[in-house]
């Protein structure tokens, strides 16, 4: 088989909190294989998840990375790791969670995502599921897109998620010419995929 069930279930899908969100269970990547593809078929050096609960799609990332074998190759989690009032999010913080011990090459970044953004370049995937207000996923798409290595893929998570604002940045992203957008929202929270079209000069 392609895809060993095992492993998904005892290293990406493991302990994985939210990753039903993410239309995963506890042998089905779901979204997680378009995660993890557009990591493999862009043999991406650079992939920088902004937010995670527990490390669901940065594992993800970081196993792709892992599989092409790429010298040099990061995955960063940038996270602010606030605590919601049930004080149980994010679970990844706690230095015996599972993704920080299997994933212990996944360099973590704790602060908040715009803060942190002036310290990359040449992105070549980033996931944005951070703060999902509409001021604060908007802030985040500004500050990394222009960051972003030309061909470089943005995906954006809770697309269809109706309290959140990614619907509404997601809307104005659909009517701005500078991008493609992809967008599936069939699956729990929704996802899309947005890409800058290449300028005709280059």
């Amino acid at each position: 088989m392609l895809i060993n069930k095992d492993y998904v279930h005892s290293h990406l899908t493991h302990e994985a909190a939210w990753k039903d969100s993410h239309n995963a269970s506890d042998c089905f990547l779901g979204w997680g294989m378009l995660y993890y593809s557009f990591t493999y078929s862009l043999k991406a050096r650079l992939c920088v998840c902004l937010g995670s609960g527990a490390g669901f799609v940065p594992r993800v990332m970081r196993q792709a990375q892992r599989d092409l074998e790429l010298p040099d190759a990061r995955t960063v989690l940038v996270d602010a790791n606030v605590q919601d009032p049930g004080g149980e999010y994010p679970q990844w913080p706690t230095q015996d969670h599972f993704f920080r011990r299997a994933f212990p090459d996944v360099e973590i970044i704790e602060a908040k995502t715009v803060d942190a953004a002036p310290r990359f370049k040449d992105i070549d995937y980033l996931h944005i599921d951070a703060d999902h207000s509409y001021k604060a996923v908007k802030a985040d798409f500004e500050a990394y897109e222009p960051r972003m290595r030309e061909g470089g893929i943005i995906t954006l998570h809770d697309t269809a998620v109706k309290r959140a604002g990614v619907r509404r940045l997601l809307e104005e992203l659909r009517a701005d010419e500078r991008f493609d957008v992809l967008h599936l929202p069939q699956c729990n929270a929704g996802v899309a995929a947005v890409m800058r079209i290449p300028h005709e000069d280059d």
